[in-house]
């Protein structure tokens, strides 16, 4: 038995604290976000908030006058800033598996053009107005350089919030923001050399940075494109969606330690990691195992900047306060928007990403921390311009509204004028409806032919790896994915999606599919193979539209009916299904 005078040397208060933390932060997700998301207001609006009330600035002044309210609120934010961190990692992750090498070449033209100047411009001239304020030149260039970059984390996660971050806008955003990213280093090495270092010493340690940068980040795309594939691959282990989460872990986090090991950001090398696993048919399915954590982290991130925010600070000096973290989005605004002309986008989009990108972010933090600890600027300016930091940040979801606004009169003022702009997809004037086919065996295998045959565009799903590369590699529209993750059609179902085809081999899993189908999407067509009559009225009593016998014949069935849907007539698709059919006879003979 446990004696009970001993279980109080058991107890360790602080990982009792950090649990208390991780409990209020549930809450916080569970409870009161969602309340405020009913009020309309963004979940990145309501992290801040929540962090400026439970923060050290906010409840956490009343705990010595009222102990109990230790347990509401966050005094100790080493562990959040932590898990912020991570959140910043995740999203990057999430990025780069969006991404392609062939998209990075197709934008690097806004990555390490239009990217590099606005870094340049706007810490030149915020560095002019900072040396008017009589700050010294060294302190300048660093104030500069902070606030030219801007939030990665909370840029992105608004335009997520808008369906905004794969359309032109949200690549053009996230170009300038990786430069931004690839720029931190040598920022940091500028920033740490101000302290009596020769001029020559400063201009080696930045080119010194630049050239293990590169090296580090080309070790990576190499190495990583070599081996990921063919270990993926070897794996027998590979159709379990655990091993896959470990294996995708494993992958972010050396990533991220190689690249903070050559003076990179831990967010950059989650970024390459995600590039790398974007290359493999697994991309899709690692994309539905990290996406809830995506957004529990970067919650937490936010949550962190709240805590930062000072009230009482901010009633001491509303003026100043205001009147800097407005004149910061007013010289990024004005640099950005003419920038984003002279690289032909067009007025609206360009008037957007301006308004987007213009507040500074969470490197800028980083930035001023460094200058900080080498005693160039003294405690109480760092603190006020970490203010300003937040603030700013703080106010972005509000700013974000007013982008729509903007876009629309600079469209206006430069007479409606649609400029050339490489990043705005090709679109087709009506976009066929297409069919999804989940199960990729021999029944999707003839399905997807006659479709192909009558150019009807799908796109099929299977969980096994090997088959899904082989079909991709022909050029078969297919991802290898798990049917049974609502999250993979999501991505798919949408008002184009003419029916869906379940060409599952498992009863389970097929009932499964068809539940979430039904609940989802209750207007889709859902076509089904069953083994016996039995399975087909049990399917047909679950919702499904369509139900074939599993015999050869269930797959022309099944296609004939998709004909018809397609709008092809009764006497054609027949005759379609049964040129195939007599095809089939001759094959097997």
């Amino acid at each position: 038995m446990i004696d009970p005078t001993t279980t109080t040397a058991i107890v360790n208060p602080h990982l009792l604290d950090v649990l208390a933390n991780i409990l209020l932060f549930f809450g916080i997700g569970a409870l009161f976000v969602p309340l405020l998301q009913r009020l309309k207001i963004s979940p990145v609006l309501g992290y801040l908030l929540c962090g400026i009330i439970i923060g050290p600035h906010g409840l956490g002044l009343f705990v010595d006058a009222h102990p109990w309210m230790k347990n509401i609120t966050i005094r100790e934010t080493d562990t959040v800033h932590l898990l912020g961190e991570l959140g910043i990692m995740t999203l990057m992750f999430m990025i780069g598996l969006e991404l392609s090498f062939h998209r990075l070449k197709e934008l690097k033209k806004y990555i390490f053009g239009l990217g590099l100047a606005q870094i340049l411009i706007s810490a030149l001239a915020i560095a002019v107005i900072a040396r008017l304020f009589n700050n010294a030149p060294e302190v300048a260039t660093v104030i500069g350089a902070a606030f030219a970059l801007s939030s990665t984390a909370i840029v992105m996660k608004l335009l997520e919030e808008r369906h905004l971050s794969n359309q032109p806008v949200g690549i053009l955003c996230f170009s300038i923001l990786l430069m931004q990213d690839l720029a931190v280093i040598p920022i940091l090495v500028l920033t740490a050399s101000f302290t009596g270092d020769d001029p020559a010493g400063v201009a080696r340690a930045i080119i010194t940075a630049i050239i293990v940068g590169i090296v580090t980040v080309t070790a990576i795309l190499i190495v990583g494109r070599k081996l990921l594939g063919p270990l993926l691959h070897s794996a027998t282990l590979a159709r379990s969606p655990e091993w896959l989460a470990v294996f995708t872990v494993f992958m972010v986090v050396a990533c991220a330690i190689l690249t903070n090991i050559a003076g990179l950001s831990l967010a950059l090398g989650a970024f390459l990691a995600g590039l790398l696993i974007a290359e493999t048919e697994y991309r899709h399915e690692v994309e539905v195992i990290i996406a809830p954590l995506k957004g529990l982290l970067l919650g937490i991130f936010f949550l962190s900047v709240g805590m930062m925010i000072d009230i009482q600070e901010v009633l001491s000096h509303p003026v100043l306060l205001l009147v800097s973290v407005a004149g910061i989005y007013l010289v990024k605004i004005t640099i950005l928007f003419p920038l984003c002309l002279l690289f032909r986008i067009d007025a609206r989009r360009a008037a957007k990403a301006s308004i987007f990108l213009s507040q500074p972010g969470e490197f800028a933090l980083l930035i001023l921390g460094v200058a900080m600890s080498t005693r160039l600027m003294p405690v109480e300016d760092v603190q006020f311009f970490f203010l300003v930091t937040a603030l700013a940040m703080a106010f972005s979801p509000v700013l974000f509204r007013f982008a729509p606004l903007a876009g629309n009169f600079a469209a206006r003022i430069m007479g409606q004028r649609e400029m050339p702009e490489a990043l705005a997809p090709q679109e087709e004037e009506e976009a066929p409806r297409k069919v999804i086919i989940a199960g990729f065996g021999r029944v999707g295998q003839m399905i997807a032919q006659i479709l192909e045959e009558q150019k009807i565009p799908y796109i099929a799903f299977d969980y096994d790896a090997a088959l899904a590369k082989t079909m991709e590699e022909a050029g078969t529209p297919i991802i290898c994915a798990d049917a049974r993750h609502i999250e993979t059609w999501q991505k798919f179902c949408d008002e184009k999606i003419m029916a869906a085809v379940i060409a599952i081999d498992d009863f389970d899993a097929k009932v499964e599919v068809l539940a979430s189908l039904h609940n989802n999407w209750p207007l889709l067509q859902v076509i089904m193979r069953c083994r016996d009559t039995v399975e087909m009225n049990t399917l047909y009593d679950k919702g499904a539209d369509y139900v074939v016998a599993e015999t050869q014949e269930s797959s022309l069935r099944i296609a004939q009916v998709l004909l018809g849907k397609a709008g092809t007539g009764l006497t054609e698709a027949e005759n379609i299904v049964s040129k195939i059919r007599r095809s089939e006879a001759l094959t097997q003979s």
